[in-house]
């Protein structure tokens, strides 16, 4: 990928002071903004994964995942091993499974 774009993503990081938000995530240049959607949505992803979103070396990929963690965006997965590190997102899309409310709620609710 060009050198001069991962240079931007850099320096784009190094700017803020503040922990970083998926809301802040939109204020981001490209690809770095689609990048981190995906894996916010996806809430726990593999450096190889954001890698290939980035389309940047894997090495390119640790320093802005780096960062990430740095800016709290990020927390490095109690399933990282030796030949893979994994990320998780402070937020993601992920929900906790849907069940059904009881059957007399409307009784409670009255």
């Amino acid at each position: 990928m060009n050198e001069s774009l991962f240079d931007n993503t850099i320096r784009e990081l190094e700017a803020r002071t503040e922990d970083i938000r998926p809301s802040d995530v939109v204020m981001f240049s490209e690809p770095l903004r689609s990048a981190l959607n995906f894996m916010i949505r996806l809430g726990r992803f593999s450096l190889t994964e954001l890698s290939e979103k980035l389309e940047f070396t894997r090495e390119q990929s640790k320093q802005i995942a780096d960062h990430l963690v740095e800016r709290h965006l990020f927390v490095i997965s109690r399933f990282s091993n030796n030949e893979e590190t994994f990320y998780e997102s402070r937020l993601s899309s992920l929900t906790r499974p849907l069940t059904r409310p009881p059957s007399d709620i409307w009784k409670k609710i009255d």
